[in-house]
């Protein structure tokens, strides 16, 4: 059975009730399909951050991350988020193993601009250490931090990585989870379906901006390395996916292979 890869956003992790009820069911799901866990973590980074009066800076929605915050982004994304996940996955009965992008090579990174410091661009992905784990009934927990040829930390978009998982491995999905059911258009319906030759369309028209126009635009590069189908949806959408339910989304596919 093809993997699926499910990208969870940091904003989840904030929400208590429903996340305890997300775990339960990925774990559930995990023991019957290889699921990838790939997750963010940019407002628990933001959290920190700011209690530390350090400041925080995006260019067109990337986080630029110096020298100085490296091991802060770090500390956040690869400990805290990272325990939290594997520990409330583990207590729901998940084989849950916790990795960076740099464990045995898993992604290739070199530094992106030296202008937006630490930041993180994918080269290379080696699917190896995950089809082991997949082929071996572990739930792999992905958090973003990559390193460089010199063993450097470096910040890697969550989505990005999430898509070069999912391409490495032949997934027959990749599952956004956030804050919002779907993508939504002005009346904030859902948009059910988006054409792999819509994205663009739908991005330079302002329907989809900022976080959500990155997520479509990663989306497209999934479809276009072979993932099946991508998702957009919220916790309850994840659930009831993971359950086999009717449940609201956005759907992005290929024209040519539309599945349901």
């Amino acid at each position: 059975m093809k993997p699926m890869v499910i990208k969870l956003s940091g904003r989840v992790l904030d929400q208590p009730t429903t996340a305890s009820s997300l775990w339960s069911v990925i774990a559930s799901a995990s023991k019957n399909r290889p699921i990838v866990l790939m997750h963010g973590g940019g407002k628990q980074v933001d959290a920190l951050l700011h209690r530390l009066g350090e400041q925080t800076t995006r260019v067109d929605g990337i986080r630029v991350t110096p020298d100085s915050q490296i091991d802060l982004v770090s500390g956040v994304l690869a400990g805290q988020v990272s325990l939290r996940l594997v520990g409330a996955l583990k207590a729901a009965g998940a084989a849950a193993v916790g990795l960076s992008l740099g464990d045995a090579g898993m992604l290739e990174c070199r530094q992106a601009d030296p202008d937006l410091g630490r930041v993180g661009m994918l080269q290379q992905t080696n699917a190896e250490l995950l089809g082991t784990l997949l082929a071996a009934e572990y739930l792999p927990v992905v958090n973003s931090i990559g390193l460089d040829k010199n063993g450097g930390p470096l910040n890697v978009n969550a989505d990005d990585a999430a898509v070069a998982i999912a391409v490495s491995l032949g997934a027959s999905e990749l599952l956004y989870i956030s804050d919002v059911p779907g993508l939504l258009d002005e009346a904030n319906d859902v948009i059910a379906t988006v054409n792999h030759d819509q994205v663009e369309t739908l991005v330079h028209g302002g329907v989809a901006k900022d976080g959500m126009a990155a997520k479509l635009r990663s989306a497209s590069d999934a479809l276009g390395g072979g993932v099946d189908l991508v998702r957009l949806t919220d916790t309850d959408g994840a659930i009831k996916r993971l359950m086999g339910e009717s449940f609201t989304a956005t759907r992005i596919h290929m024209e040519s292979r539309l599945l349901g």
